[in-house]
C-alpha cells in the first residue's frame, strides 16, 4: 500500500503574492560567554602567608649565560708573555748580529734592473752592523754605471774606487824597493767617505767602464787589511767587467728587489742566472730582500713572493717604504721608521748568521 506524505504548510510571502515553503527549524542558540570581573590583585601580606612565590621574585626563565670575560690577571699575562716572546726573539738576533768573525767576509748586494733599493739596502745594513758590531764596515760601489751609493754620503772623498785602484796599480810591491809616496797614496783613508755609524763608503766609477775586474779584486783584497766586513752595491749589469770578481769572493748574496710584478720577475732571472754560470751553490744560500716602494702598480701578493723566494733562497725579508729612503737624499739611521729598522735587523741577523762560513772555501 502507498503512503502518502502530508505536503507542506505553505505560507504567503511578506507581500501576499507567492507562496513559500516553510523555513527550516534553527539550531537553538548557544548561551554567550559570561563576561568576569577584573582580577584583584592580591595583597602581598596574603602571599607570604601561603608560602607561593610572589610573581616579583618568582625565577626568570633559564638562558644561556653570557660568556664571562677574562680577569685582569688573565689579560695581563698574555700581555706580559707577548712581551716577553719579542724580547727574546730580539735578543736572539742580536746575539746572531754580534756572531764572532774569524777572517774576513764580503756580501754583495745585486740586482738584475735599477730601482730595487739596493743602495738602500747597503747603506741601512752596513750602518746597523757597524753600529752593533762595533767594528770598522766597508761598503763598496763597483757598478760600472754611476750609482746612487757615493752620493748618498754627506761627504764625498774625491778619487773614489777608481781612484784607490789606480793608487794600487803605481804603488810597488811589499820588498821591491823604496816607495814611501805610492804607499801613502795608497791608504783607504784618502778614498773612503765617511757615513753613519762608522760605516766608510767607496763611491764608484762616474763614467761608466772606467773599472775592470782586477781593480776590483785588487781593492777588496787591500781593504781586508783593515775592515773585515765588506758589503758590495755590484749594481745591474751581471755581464759587467766587475761582476765575476765580485761573485768569486761574495760569501753571502743578496738579491734586491721590489713587489712589483716586474721586479719579481727580474729577481728570478737574477737566481736563474746565477745557477746556469756555476754560482748555483751561492745561490741557494741567497737572501731576498724586497723593499716596497710608493705608488708601484701590478703589485704581487706578498704571501706568494714569500713562498716563491723562500723555496728558492735561504731567506726573505721585506722592507717596509720608508720616507727616508725614498727621498734618495744623505742617508741618517736615526730617521728611519721603526718598522724600517726592525726588517733591517732582521735582515742583518739573518746574514750574519752565516758568518762561520768566513775563512772557509766556497762550497762548505
Amino acid at each position: 500500500m502507498r503512503t502518502v506524505h502530508p505536503a507542506p504548510a505553505l505560507s504567503l510571502d511578506p507581500f501576499g503574492t507567492r507562496l513559500l515553503p516553510p523555513l527550516p527549524s534553527l539550531p537553538p542558540r548557544r548561551p554567550a560567554t559570561p563576561v568576569l570581573p577584573p582580577r584583584m590583585p592580591v595583597p602581598a601580606a596574603q602571599v607570604a602567608a601561603s608560602g607561593a612565590p610572589s610573581p616579583a621574585t618568582a625565577p626568570a626563565p633559564a638562558t644561556a649565560p653570557a660568556p664571562a670575560a677574562p680577569p685582569a690577571a688573565v689579560r695581563r699575562r698574555s700581555v706580559l708573555d707577548r712581551l716577553r716572546t719579542v724580547e727574546r726573539h730580539g735578543r736572539e738576533q742580536l746575539r746572531l748580529i754580534r756572531s764572532p768573525l774569524h777572517g774576513s767576509y764580503r756580501i754583495a748586494v745585486i740586482g738584475a734592473k735599477g730601482g730595487t733599493g739596493r743602495a738602500s739596502v747597503v747603506l741601512a745594513l752596513g750602518a746597523l752592523l757597524a753600529a752593533e758590531r762595533g767594528e770598522p764596515v766597508v761598503a763598496v760601489e763597483a757598478g760600472t754605471h754611476a750609482g746612487s751609493l757615493g752620493r748618498r754620503v754627506h761627504h764625498r772623498a774625491p778619487g773614489g774606487l777608481p781612484g784607490f785602484a789606480a793608487a794600487l796599480r803605481a804603488a810597488p810591491a811589499p820588498g821591491t824597493g823604496p816607495g814611501a809616496g805610492s804607499a801613502a797614496a795608497a791608504d783607504p783613508a784618502r778614498y773612503l767617505s765617511p757615513a753613519a755609524s762608522g760605516l766608510a763608503v767607496l763611491a764608484g766609477a762616474d763614467r761608466p767602464g772606467t773599472l775592470t775586474e782586477a781593480d776590483y779584486r785588487a781593492v777588496v783584497g787591500r781593504l781586508a787589511q783593515c775592515y773585515p766586513l765588506t758589503i758590495t752595491d755590484a749594481g745591474t749589469g751581471l755581464l759587467d767587467a766587475p761582476m765575476r770578481g765580485v761573485l768569486d769572493l761574495a760569501d753571502q748574496v743578496i738579491v734586491a728587489t721590489t713587489p712589483s710584478v716586474d721586479g719579481a720577475g727580474s729577481a728570478a732571472a737574477t737566481l736563474d742566472w746565477l745557477h746556469a754560470h756555476g754560482y748555483g751553490e751561492l745561490a741557494g744560500r741567497s737572501v731576498t730582500a724586497i723593499s716596497s716602494v710608493r705608488g708601484a702598480t701590478r703589485l704581487v701578493n706578498s704571501a706568494d713572493l714569500r713562498a716563491y723566494f723562500g723555496a728558492r733562497c735561504r731567506g726573505v725579508v721585506e722592507l717596509p717604504c720608508d720616507e727616508h729612503l725614498a727621498a734618495g737624499g744623505g742617508f741618517d739611521p736615526d730617521r728611519l721608521a721603526h718598522r724600517t729598522r726592525a726588517a733591517v735587523r732582521e735582515l742583518a741577523a739573518l746574514v750574519c748568521s752565516d758568518l762561520w762560513r768566513a775563512g772557509r772555501p766556497t762550497g762548505w
